[in-house]
């Protein structure tokens, strides 16, 4: 009855009047080649209570291995590790209808953080769909664990130049060519690995490879300490974020593009300022694949000086 099905699936693509999705099955395997240097990637999400990190806890973890190259081929898929948490408090009703996860099967569970440990030694890079989200609730849940590298499947790769026009999991992975029942984070996680794994272009580059092309830039996080209020729709609109355990706005671009953004702050943002005091003091520091989605966890930390003129500085 497969057979036949398929069949029919082919059919009606060679049609080109019909896209056909087909329910996403994990694959043990993506790449057959021989390969010596393989990494360990592990891929991971959680389900939460809610979406601020300071209120909300982790109610459901999963992590799924895999063997990468360092050119971005996947190879092996290994076994999940998921893991349910008592939060401790009824679950909202819009979590249990988003995610399927009940007070019942929460009752009592918790998630060992020494098994965790365990599970992540030996990994070279954690990669999440919205890492903004899921680091700072992982890290908070497990205090204490060495500072993985990680890297966002969401923000890392250039899906629009891969002619996928949204980031939303499901989207890119209806057009990868399968279909899921999503919100439970071990499914979420082998897609994950599945819309990486693809060669998209058909050139032979997946966008693993795009994504660890990213996660190996060093880029520095720009503080526009003391921006003035009405200046915050043009950061935003800039690529700036907001850190509200610090009340300011910041940005993370490559550094060779730092006197640029200079120039700009200077234009757009410091004009004023820069009239009464001639300079401005901003803050700077370096971030890579350990630090990056950390968020209020990195520390603003050398000066940078913003002026009408002239360079830059670190004093």
């Amino acid at each position: 009855m497969s057979e036949n099905l398929e069949d029919c699936a082919e059919t009606l693509e060679a049609s080109g009047e019909y896209r056909v999705l087909r329910r996403f099955s994990c694959p043990g395997r993506y790449c057959e080649d021989e390969a010596t240097d393989l990494l360990r990637g592990v891929f991971l999400d959680v389900e939460t209570t809610g979406t601020d990190t300071r209120t909300e806890k982790i109610i459901e973890l999963a992590m799924v291995p895999f063997e990468y190259s360092p050119d971005g081929r996947v190879f092996a898929v290994e076994e999940a590790f998921v893991g349910l948490q008592d939060p401790g408090r009824p679950l909202p009703p819009f979590i249990t209808a988003l995610t399927g996860i009940t007070d019942e099967e929460l009752k009592g569970k918790s998630i060992d953080a020494a098994a965790v440990a365990s599970f992540l030694t030996g990994t070279s890079l954690v990669i999440a769909h919205n890492a903004d989200f899921d680091r700072p609730f992982f890290e908070k849940t497990f205090p204490g664990l060495e500072p993985l590298p990680w890297a966002c499947s969401q923000r890392e790769v250039p899906w629009g130049r891969l002619g996928v026009r949204g980031r939303k999991l499901e989207y890119i992975a209806y057009r990868s060519g399968v279909f899921f029942d999503g919100h439970r984070a071990e499914v979420d996680c082998q897609v994950g690995v599945h819309v990486l794994a693809t060669d998209w272009l058909g050139d032979g580059r997946t966008a693993l490879g795009s994504l660890l092309e990213s996660a190996r830039r060093v880029d520095a996080r720009l503080w526009a300490l003391g921006s003035p209020f009405e200046t915050k729709d043009l950061l935003k609109a800039r690529g700036y974020r907001w850190d509200g355990g610090r009340r300011v706005w910041y940005r993370d671009l490559p550094e060779p593009e730092l006197e640029a953004e200079r120039i700009w702050l200077a234009e757009a943002v410091y004009g004023e300022e820069l009239r009464r005091r001639g300079r401005v003091r901003l803050k700077v520091t370096l971030v890579s694949a350990r630090e990056r989605y950390r968020g209020t966890a990195l520390e603003p930390k050398d000066d940078f000086w913003v002026e009408p003129v002239g360079l830059f500085s670190s004093r």
